[in-house]
C-alpha cells in the first residue's frame, strides 16, 4: 500500500498496526523524524539497526536476530538503512512470512521499476511511503508546530528561518533547537 508522508506523520496508529514499512526518497529529515517517532512510540521494544551492506555481507545476521525471540525479552524493531534492490532477494522471505516483528527500510530515491518499491506498493501488508522534498508550506507547518508558544515569532523571523534552512528539514530542526 502507498501512503503519503503526511498520513504517517498525523496518524500514529498506522505505525502501530502495520509491520513492514519502506520509506524512500530525498527527504532524509523526514526519515530521521520517523525513526525518532518510532523509538518514542515503542519504548518497550528493542531497536536494532542494520545497513544494507551489513546484511549483504552476513545474510544470517538479520535472520538470527529475528528468530532470536526471548519469552521475557523485549519485542524488536528493525531499521535497515540504505536499502535498494540488492537486498530484496535476501529479505523477501522475511517479508512474506508477515511475522510480528516490525521492519522499517529506509532508502534514497527508488526507480518506479524497483523490485523493492513495487513489492511494498502492491502488498496488502506492507506500506510504501515516498519522502519528497519539503516545500515552503511544510517548512512553515513544522515551524508553527515547534514554536507555537514562542512569542517572538514574527513574520521576519519566520522568513529568516525559512531562508536559512533552504527548505531542508534537518537544518530547520537544528535551527529551532538553537
Amino acid at each position: 500500500m502507498i501512503f503519503k508522508s503526511y498520513q504517517i506523520e498525523s496518524n500514529e496508529t498506522l505505525i502501530k498496526e502495520k509491520n513492514l514499512f519502506l520509506f524512500y526518497g530525498e527527504n532524509l529529515g523526514f526519515q530521521n523524524e520517523i525513526k525518532k517517532k518510532v523509538k518514542n512510540l515503542k519504548q518497550e521494544r528493542e531497536i536494532i539497526s542494520f545497513s544494507q551492506d551489513e546484511i549483504i555481507k552476513n545474510q544470517n545476521i538479520l535472520f538470527s536476530e529475528i528468530q532470536n525471540v526471548s519469552l521475557f525479552g523485549q519485542e524488536k524493531i528493525f531499521f535497515i538503512s540504505q536499502a535498494n534492490d540488492k537486498i530484496f532477494g535476501i529479505i523477501k522471505p522475511l517479508l512474506e512470512e508477515n511475522n510480528e516483528q516490525k521492519i522499517f527500510l529506509f532508502s534514497d530515491l527508488l526507480d518506479k521499476k524497483s523490485k523493492l518499491r513495487n513489492y511494498f506498493e502492491k502488498s496488502k501488508y506492507a506500506c510504501a511511503i515516498p519522502c519528497y522534498a519539503d516545500n515552503e508550506t511544510t517548512i512553515r507547518k513544522i515551524i508553527f508546530q515547534h514554536l507555537k508558544d514562542y512569542e517572538g515569532l514574527t513574520p521576519q523571523n519566520l522568513n529568516l528561518l525559512i531562508d536559512n534552512t533552504n527548505l531542508d528539514r534537518m537544518k530547520l530542526i537544528n535551527e529551532i533547537n538553537k
